[in-house]
């Protein structure tokens, strides 16, 4: 029996040790994601200064591009690729008309009449009016779906609220992202800066003709800049780590304040 006893002991105290270093290496693993994720936020926000830096730059030849071609940038020995979108290249969620729009859908699949009626959801969403469009919705239509929201009947807070409107899917919604803001606050875009999921939008512009648009665009100087103040920008960043890459996005508004030269408008991991 004393035998059994030391050996049951032993058991129990390998147990013991066992879990204290199963916990101990679980709170490492947890302390180093912290740390990672730390650091990776740190190089994203250093990017995201320097963008700005140079977006302020005077020097045509050394100011950044803002339609999207990638730039390498390094940090304190991380390496970065970052892209800048101008989001007056891009098609406003809240101010382009239902014709910009239906060409927007139709560009990625879906058929005239689906794109129209769509395109009814997102006027009747951003509308401040009662009245349904003839394939819209408004809040009978989200209360008999079984919905739990109503639609804001105001402009979109963020291109991620086109995910609530009736008849989008995560699928659709994935495909027109790139070329959708609520923030350059203009009824058209600019093609010279434009995603090529907004360019596929006007008419006449098939997957041939944007690859060909885009592709003599990069081959090209930037355009000359307008000055950016006031003016909205998308910056993503890719940031390599020991773990893999990981992905920040920000969009930031450039002002005229000495203490504050940018606003901080969206920050999100991807």
């Amino acid at each position: 029996m004393p035998l059994l006893s030391v050996l049951w002991g032993l058991a129990l105290l390998a147990a013991i040790a066992t879990s204290f270093i199963s916990a101990g290496g679980t709170s490492y693993r947890l302390a180093r994601n912290a740390v990672d994720a730390i650091e990776v936020d740190v190089a994203a926000e250093a990017a995201v200064n320097r963008v700005v830096l140079g977006l302020l730059d005077l020097n045509a030849q050394t100011q950044w591009r803002t339609d999207g071609v990638p730039r390498l940038f390094d940090f304190e020995g991380t390496r970065m690729q970052v892209r800048v979108q101008d989001e007056l290249g891009r098609i406003d969620l809240n101010n382009a008309d239902g014709t910009l729009l239906i060409g927007l859908f139709q560009s990625v699949g879906l058929d005239p009449q689906a794109a129209s009626a769509l395109t009814d959801k997102i006027l009747d969403w951003r509308d401040s009016s009662t009245l349904k469009r003839l394939n819209g919705a408004k809040d009978p239509e989200y209360r008999d779906a079984g919905l739990p929201y109503r639609p804001r009947n105001g402009p979109f807070q963020s291109v991620d609220e086109l995910k609530l409107v009736m008849g989008m899917t995560p699928e659709l919604f994935r495909r027109v992202e790139p070329a959708l803001t609520v923030y350059s606050g203009r009824p058209s875009f600019d093609p010279q800066l434009a995603p090529p999921e907004a360019l596929r939008a006007l008419p006449n512009m098939n997957a041939q003709n944007v690859a060909a648009l885009v592709a003599s665009r990069n081959a090209q100087p930037a355009v000359a800049a307008l000055p950016p103040i006031g003016r909205a920008f998308a910056i993503r960043i890719d940031i390599e780590r020991p773990t893999g890459v990981q992905h920040r996005d920000a969009v930031v508004r450039v002002t005229d304040h000495p203490q504050q030269i940018f606003w901080l408008l969206s920050w999100k991991d991807r």
